[in-house]
């Protein structure tokens, strides 16, 4: 039989490493786009599209970082009375990977309608969303906040040889 348990450390390493990952998906996206693809001598800010464009980027943005707050409160609070500290840091996980998700598309939608329009104004909500996402890097810290860990869980998650 399979053991597919992994330790605190392995847990807080892979949710770092799919955190890092999208961020820098952003981030390639981005470069290419700016150096690669959009010429921006001549953006379009006369057409039909440019003109939806202007309010719909950041009308994303706001909804998408509303909605991965909204969502993942709601996972969160969905669990945070349970007493299975397993099921706490699988749904922690699941909610961490929508949370990004969810910042992550309005970020790319950005960097779509730079590609559309060769306006570099968008670039400031796709950057505006890579800060954001830095800053929700995964820590024990912010696990332990996010799901108000009683002080038995708190010692649980420090101690290495803890399987999740």
């Amino acid at each position: 039989m399979e053991n597919n348990q992994s330790s605190v450390k392995e847990y807080f390493k892979i949710i770092s490493v799919i955190h890092l990952v999208m961020i820098l998906g952003v981030v390639l996206v981005g470069l290419v786009v700016i150096f690669f693809v959009a010429d921006f001598q001549q953006p379009d800010t006369s057409s039909e599209i440019a003109g939806i464009l202007v309010y719909l980027v950041p009308g994303l943005v706001i909804a998408g970082i509303l909605s991965s707050n909204i969502i993942f409160r709601i996972k969160l609070n969905g669990v945070i009375e349970s007493e299975d500290l397993k099921l706490k840091m699988t749904v922690y996980r699941e909610s961490l990977i929508i949370r990004y998700a969810l910042l992550e598309g309005p970020a790319l939608f950005a960097l779509a309608a730079i590609f559309m329009t060769n306006n570099i104004n968008f670039l400031v909500y796709a950057g505006l969303i890579v800060v954001l996402l830095a800053s929700k890097r995964p820590t024990k810290k912010s696990a332990f906040a996010d799901l108000a860990l009683n002080q038995q869980e708190i010692a649980s998650l420090d101690d290495p040889a803890t399987a999740l």
